[in-house]
């Protein structure tokens, strides 16, 4: 609920922003439940909404992929053009990173400060915006229409791309890799409006079809591994730790979460002295972890590009398995570990993809594999004593162990004598 007083300087903002929300009804656009009124105040009561703006996403991760950073531009072309195509054409015409939250997987475009009608902003003068992703025509006083928007769709596509907003000549600055993408939000920030993307469809179009090239369907859906154990005491935790602090230190940002109740995270914030964010995340150097809140809590949502969730050996009391790109089952190498480990290896050959991970193993080790599993990519975890710090033998486990889950080159080869795996060296 946001109250406004009447006396306040901003009021005819203020309700000017309240009729545009109340008419405009999109899937990217907050609801209005009602607009109120007393002899002091204004109330605007609108849908409440959990999630992270791409401000802070951005400057969170850094930037972001060709693949992500078109998601998302789809998703606000198609906004903009809603508010161009109304009976009564409005113009956003403020488009910046701070007023666009990232809600799971949608797009919401807030505050409304700015947006004038399109027949208003022909006659009136100058209307500055947000510096960098304002176009040109806005400081000069000229006539505005949805090229002006189109212009600040561009600029956040630059942001989101490169990590920061374009400069006072947006052309200027050394390619990040993704030629397509440049062509395109430099085609939206031309000085003329005449040489930009005429609408937003006709920008959404182009940004479809790199889209289609790039072949992601759910750009910021977040990979999601699981790591679980055959059995207690097999080292998931520190394993799932492990992983996460690598990806950490070598530019994946990701997201370690308890996916029982461990206490692991809160006894590590406990003795480092840590306090979770807004969102119930620790931070410690490069590395997000979660505790495990209880399956009723809903927690606000961040964006990692991975997440890494330890589910122990809770699966085996019966309780529902994550779903994940690949699940990460730890297993033990002693002789009398192998009939519990290959059923819990059938178990989750049944839900998913699943790689073997074999701790508190000999270099030498060998293992038989039955027929039905002799598919299973597998791998052994070296001794690591810290899974905070850096370590170089499971630094290398842990890369071969991405390369194989995102269908890579195996590890670990079909031995002639029916010994499926062979430790190689690393």
């Amino acid at each position: 609920m946001k109250i406004v007083s009447k006396s306040m300087a901003d009021y005819a903002t203020f309700r000017r922003e309240a009729l545009f929300l109340k008419t405009l009804k999109h899937p990217g656009i907050p609801l209005v439940y009602d607009v109120e009124e007393d002899e002091e105040n204004s109330y605007l009561i609108e849908e409440y909404l959990e999630g992270e703006s791409l401000y802070a996403l951005v400057g969170r991760l850094g930037s972001l992929s060709a693949d992500t950073a078109v998601h998302i531009g789809i998703q606000v072309c198609r906004i903009i053009q809603f508010m161009n195509s109304v009976e009564n054409p409005i113009l956003y015409l403020d488009l910046q990173p701070k007023n666009l939250l990232v809600c799971k997987e949608q797009v919401r475009l807030t505050d409304f400060d700015h947006a004038q009608y399109a027949a208003d902003a022909v006659t009136f003068g100058e209307r500055y915006g947000t510096a960098g992703f304002a176009a040109p025509e806005q400081y000069r006083g000229e006539p505005l229409d949805c090229r002006t928007d189109v212009y600040a769709i561009g600029a956040l596509l630059y942001f989101m791309y490169r990590g920061r907003p374009p400069g006072r000549e947006p052309g200027i600055g050394s390619p990040k890799g993704m030629p397509a993408l440049e062509r395109i939000f430099f085609g939206c920030m031309a000085e003329k409006k005449e040489e930009r993307y005429q609408t937003a469809a006709e920008l959404e179009t182009a940004l479809l079809e790199l889209q289609n090239h790039l072949s992601k369907e759910q750009a910021i859906r977040s990979q999601i591994i699981v790591f679980a154990g055959a059995r207690p005491g097999l080292g998931t935790t520190h394993a799932a730790l492990g992983m996460s602090n690598f990806l950490a230190r070598n530019g994946c940002p990701a997201l370690y979460q308890e996916e029982y109740d461990a206490d692991a995270v809160r006894a590590l914030a406990r003795s480092m002295g840590l306090h979770a964010d807004s969102t119930g995340v620790f931070q410690i150097g490069a590395l997000w972890l979660r505790p495990y809140y209880g399956r009723s809590v809903q927690m606000p949502y961040r964006y990692f590009p991975t997440i890494v969730k330890d589910t122990g050996a809770f699966w085996q009391q019966g309780n529902i398995l994550p779903k994940a790109d690949y699940y990460v089952l730890l297993c033990g190498g002693k002789w009398w570990e192998t009939e519990n480990s290959l059923k819990a290896a059938r178990f989750f050959k049944t839900r998913g993809r699943v790689i073997l991970l074999f701790n508190h193993t000999p270099e030498n080790f060998l293992l038989k594999l039955p027929e039905d599993l002799k598919g299973l990519s597998c791998l052994r975890l070296p001794f690591f004593p810290n899974p905070l710090k850096k370590d170089r033998l499971a630094d290398a486990c842990f890369e071969k162990l991405i390369q194989t889950g995102m269908g890579g080159e195996r590890t670990w080869k079909e031995n002639p004598g029916r010994r499926l795996w062979k430790k190689r060296s690393v």
